[in-house]
């Protein structure tokens, strides 16, 4: 009996923490207010993450023979650490785009999302731009 009150609150912590770590949906029409640094903020916006570190993609040869162009649009969370991860292409190019938009991606860094001052796992969409000049 002592056991089954111990367990029964450490389950429902567990579930309490997992829900904080679902990443909140900034694509989404309907996500939550975003932070603009003013005084009217509302109360609990969320300030969004920002790549401190986004080198360009390498633009593949074959793809640049070909002239492919195009924006790829990459959706990922970014992590309460500010890593990206879950990469998947939402809208894509070719296929020598998509994946060199998912290789550099993959590297990019970010500074998190916050709310409340708390970092935050988000997940969003980026755009991946290839022009040929």
């Amino acid at each position: 009996m002592n056991l089954r009150a111990a367990v029964v609150p450490l389950l429902f912590a567990g579930g309490v923490l997992a829900q904080g770590s679902v990443p909140v949906n900034l694509s989404a029409a309907d996500h939550p207010p975003i932070c603009r640094g003013r005084d009217g903020d509302l109360a609990g916006c969320i300030t969004p993450p920002h790549a401190t570190y986004s080198p360009d993609p390498k633009y593949p040869d074959q793809a640049r023979k070909a002239h492919h162009r195009g924006s790829v649009v990459v959706e990922l969370v970014v992590g309460a650490d500010g890593v990206a991860r879950d990469l998947k292409v939402a809208r894509g190019v070719a296929s020598e785009l998509d994946a060199a938009a998912l290789e550099a991606v993959k590297h990019w860094k970010f500074t998190p999302a916050s709310k409340d001052g708390l970092p935050i796992p988000v997940q969003l969409d980026v755009e991946v731009s290839f022009k040929l000049y």
